[in-house]
């Protein structure tokens, strides 16, 4: 069917159209695989907050030009756009051409849960994912007698936030497992004000919510409170910041780097730390001070049976070894993995 002409023009805007930029210092990282076009280029899916990552990739091994910029649709996150590459001319058949594809195709981002079930379905070849397979996707797995290889890439770790006039800066993890079970109710029982908590949570396939009852819950049943639930990676910022009552939780590279200075919202510590570089990294090498608790993993997961020559397979041998992939990782905001 003929895409409408003026869905074709907004392509062309979403695509090429950046508002306020941020480009990051981009050292020697060129990737490249053998006989990789843009024609044969695997679908590769992903989590909302893996996006900008999954992005960066493809358009290094593609040799398409790439930039930060508030996603000109929402206003209200960045995102990574490409840029016009040399000799293309907005609006040209090459340009629209290259925006269908790139908005159709290869673009699209389904988030955590969809990105494995696509995996396991065969719909994809390889993802950039924001959690391990969780226990759901699993079972799935195994009830298609799939086998699904994953494996550990990027460091992230999950924030908490707040709203910008709540005293309380720091909570304990024993307290935010009270909060969430209904333990903790009111936020003077936490050095705050005489208000009610309202606990906001993610539903219930998002990466989110799947890190939060396993790596900070970890298995205490959490409040049943469906007026609390949130159900976009945005939602938790845009709820909090207009409620003096509330705490939520997302990805901190979501938080830092894909919302950053457009949020109106705080981060409070979690035992008196703050989730930075240095406490995520301390975190991840298990030290008893200075490490921030929930620190947590960007992956790259593939099909056990997916051939190693395959682009897809190189694709994912890259991710998991190149030293260059890595580069690209920490340009990208995550920290990559290197031991």
């Amino acid at each position: 069917m003929k895409k409408p002409r003026f869905l074709t023009a907004l392509l062309v805007v979403l695509v090429t159209a950046c508002g306020p930029s941020v480009t990051p210092d981009k050292p020697d990282n060129k990737i490249s695989i053998d006989g990789l076009t843009l024609d044969n280029f695997p679908f590769m899916d992903c989590s909302t907050s893996t996006s900008p990552l999954r992005d960066m990739i493809m358009f290094t091994l593609l040799d398409i030009p790439f930039q930060w910029g508030v996603n000109v649709g929402t206003g209200s996150q960045y995102a990574i756009w490409l840029n016009l590459p040399e000799g293309m001319e907005i609006g040209s058949p090459e340009h629209v051409a290259l925006c269908d594809k790139m908005n159709t195709e290869l673009l699209k981002s389904n988030g955590s849960h969809m990105a494995y079930v696509n995996l396991i379905d065969g719909k994809t070849s390889v993802i950039i994912d924001s959690r391990d397979i969780s226990r759901n996707e699993l079972k799935y797995s195994e009830e298609n007698g799939v086998n699904v290889e994953t494996r550990p890439i990027a460091l992230d770790a999950m924030a908490f936030i707040v709203h910008p006039s709540n005293k309380v800066k720091s909570l304990t993890i024993e307290q935010i497992q009270k909060i969430y079970t209904g333990e903790i109710t009111n936020w003077k029982e936490v050095g705050g004000e005489d208000l009610e908590i309202h606990p906001y949570m993610r539903d219930e396939d998002s990466g989110s919510q799947e890190k939060m009852e396993t790596m900070i819950m970890k298995g205490l049943k959490m409040l049943d409170w469906p007026e609390m639930f949130l159900y976009n990676m945005h939602s938790p910022f845009s709820t909090v910041e207009m409620d003096p009552k509330g705490i939520a939780y997302s990805p901190y590279y979501f938080c830092s780097r894909m919302v950053g200075d457009l949020r109106n919202v705080k981060v409070i510590g979690i035992n008196g730390v703050y989730p930075k570089k240095k406490s995520i990294l301390a975190g991840h090498a298990g030290k008893s001070t200075g490490a921030y608790p929930f620190t947590s993993y960007i992956y790259a997961a593939i099909r056990a049976d997916e051939p190693e020559a395959s682009l897809a397979h190189q694709i994912y041998d890259l991710l998991c070894n190149d030293t260059k992939a890595r580069n690209i990782i920490d340009e990208s905001g995550y920290i990559a993995i290197r031991n």
